[in-house]
């Protein structure tokens, strides 16, 4: 039975703890291009050319629990149309069967492999593997194996990231969920369905 949430669906993507990560110290990428790693920096007004090391790109620990890594969204990198970043997941780790109204996505497996469930069916998805999820499609995805898997995540267009970021605090900073009315400013890019 399918349940239309906004906020405390979120509480289920952070299903099992990962252990804490540090922003490491920026070293300068090729080109003398760097790339914006903490919100102290100045938002890009329209798009700006980046290059995002491995390590590098917007911090924040969903939940207080499960770190998310932004590369390209309307804060890193002043795009408009598309949404990016990383994602580790340990060994038994899952994101929530659940579907987003709006927004395509595309997973690309980077390390690991991932157990899919897209559109009623499994998958297996290993090293190198990409997943398109179109709008209104359920999609969930679990790390079923003994080692870690490193996720790319891609959004069509910009808007749950700032879901994620409103639940979200900066890697070493104690958690506290937010307050409504700065969760009634985001709650449209939160709203999806839950299956799980």
């Amino acid at each position: 039975m399918a349940i239309h949430v906004h906020l405390g669906s979120l509480l289920l993507l952070a299903t099992v703890p990962l252990s804490a990560q540090t922003a490491p110290a920026l070293a300068p990428n090729a080109n003398n291009v760097r790339a914006p790693t903490t919100d102290s920096k100045p938002v890009p007004k329209q798009p700006t050319p980046t290059v995002f090391q491995a390590d590098e790109g917007d911090r924040w620990m969903l939940l207080g629990k499960k770190p998310l890594i932004f590369k390209v969204d309307p804060v890193t990198a002043g795009s408009d149309t598309l949404t990016v970043g990383t994602e580790e997941m340990p060994p038994g780790n899952r994101i929530p069967t659940h579907k987003h109204l709006y927004e395509d996505e595309v997973i690309f497996v980077h390390k690991g492999a991932v157990r899919v469930t897209l559109a009623g069916q499994q998958y297996d998805a290993g090293t190198g593997a990409t997943v398109f999820i179109p709008h209104g499609n359920w999609i969930g995805v679990e790390n079923a194996s003994s080692e870690p898997a490193m996720i790319l995540f891609f959004f069509n267009k910009p808007a749950f990231e700032q879901c994620l970021r409103a639940l979200s605090s900066r890697p070493g900073e104690t958690f506290a969920m937010p307050p409504p009315e700065k969760m009634t400013a985001v709650e449209k890019q939160c709203h999806q369905v839950m299956k799980d």
